[in-house]
């Protein structure tokens, strides 16, 4: 039976990957800080699906935390065949207006907190030659404006799973992060921003957007299991993405254009 590591595993598209990865068969390890509901979820799985779930309490910046779990899985299994870095959180604001403490937190959690997940875990790894999944955001691709903390956090998390994918090529081991655009999720229940109407604007794209966490789900299990690199979940995102890289000129200038737009309104 394969074995995984979900964090922030108890809602959202943590919980979607939970439930997409025990139903084909895995056994999952929850790791939230959401006790009751993720002991709850945890439960659940067990029982549909008869395979070793269980719920580990985690906070993603406390390395003692961090290590504790890596004991508790190797006692438990033997071993790990697959990492997801998903838990991670919401901020917005122009630069002069978030604080220093909310992009800092921003930081130590979206970036680092993966930062140590990869520390602690890939050594179980590359023991097996398995999967290690990051999530980012489109946001850690294409840069709007009054994100700078979100997007530092989530762009550090594309840069680290690049780095890691030829470090870890000689061990067999597959990475790949995950840019999914706005879509419905339990990010601004936590959000930290400077600005209501960021706030309103993003749950406007969530609303909006043509994928929901199941079919991302789904998106990052296929793509993965083939070697995926970069996995953007939304066809219009990933035209943007291109248009970036293989003319960033254009790129530039439809940005600022976008932006002019808005802030004229």
């Amino acid at each position: 039976m394969k074995r995984i590591l979900i964090t922030g595993a108890a809602s959202g598209l943590g919980l979607a990957l939970a439930k997409k990865y025990a139903g084909e068969g895995w056994a999952v390890c929850i790791a939230d800080l959401q006790d009751k509901e993720g002991q709850k979820i945890a439960s659940q799985l067990k029982s549909q699906h008869g395979s070793d779930c269980f719920f580990q309490h985690l906070d993603i910046t406390n390395e003692d935390q961090w290590q504790a779990l890596v004991n508790i899985i190797s006692e438990r299994w033997s071993g790990l065949d697959a990492l997801i870095n998903n838990a991670g959180v919401a901020s917005g604001g122009t630069i002069d207006t978030l604080s220093l403490k909310d992009f800092q937190w921003t930081v130590d959690i979206n970036l680092m907190g993966a930062v140590k997940g990869c520390y602690y875990f890939v050594p179980l790894l590359k023991e097996s030659s398995g999967a290690l999944i990051n999530v980012a955001s489109m946001a850690g691709l294409i840069h709007m404006r009054n994100m700078s903390a979100y997007a530092v956090s989530k762009a550090g998390v594309v840069a680290l799973s690049e780095t890691l994918l030829s470090e870890l090529d000689p061990f067999g081991v597959k990475v790949s992060v995950v840019c999914p655009a706005s879509f419905p999720s339990n990010l601004l229940k936590t959000i930290r921003s400077s600005s209501s109407g960021g706030v309103n604007t993003a749950k406007k794209l969530m609303n909006r957007s043509p994928v929901n966490a199941d079919d991302i789900a789904s998106m990052v299990y296929d793509g993965s299991r083939k070697g995926k690199h970069i996995i953007i979940p939304t066809r219009r995102e990933s035209l943007l993405w291109k248009l970036k890289r293989y003319f960033p000129g254009l790129y530039y200038i439809f940005m600022k254009k976008l932006v002019h737009k808005i802030v004229s309104k």
